[in-house]
């Protein structure tokens, strides 16, 4: 089953600020997700028990997602570097 993909208000201005070659390589990594999005190694702790990430270990970008089976689809919540935990912080507001 694919889910199909939402995305936060503030998702899209986030995203802006990234460079062409990291979009292309979430837009590989989203490819994936959206067939198989509860990935256990991937999933959050805490607050964020719900939500699931994408890591980009070599720019450090973290995009965080949530999934709602429901209605199968995933609400990209927010996506960002993840210095000081900011972008969890930011995903922890937006739910």
């Amino acid at each position: 089953m694919v889910y199909s993909i939402k995305v936060h208000d503030d998702f899209v201005e986030e995203l802006n600020k990234l460079d062409t070659a990291i979009k292309t390589q979430l837009r590989k990594k989203l490819d994936k997700v959206v067939e198989n999005p509860h990935i256990p190694k991937n999933r959050l702790a805490g607050g964020l028990h719900n939500c699931y990430k994408i890591k980009l270990k070599r720019s450090g970008i973290r995009l965080v997602y949530q999934v709602n089976d429901d209605e199968i689809y995933i609400l990209l919540l927010t996506v960002g570097k993840r210095a000081d935990n900011e972008v969890y912080e930011t995903a922890l507001k937006r739910l």
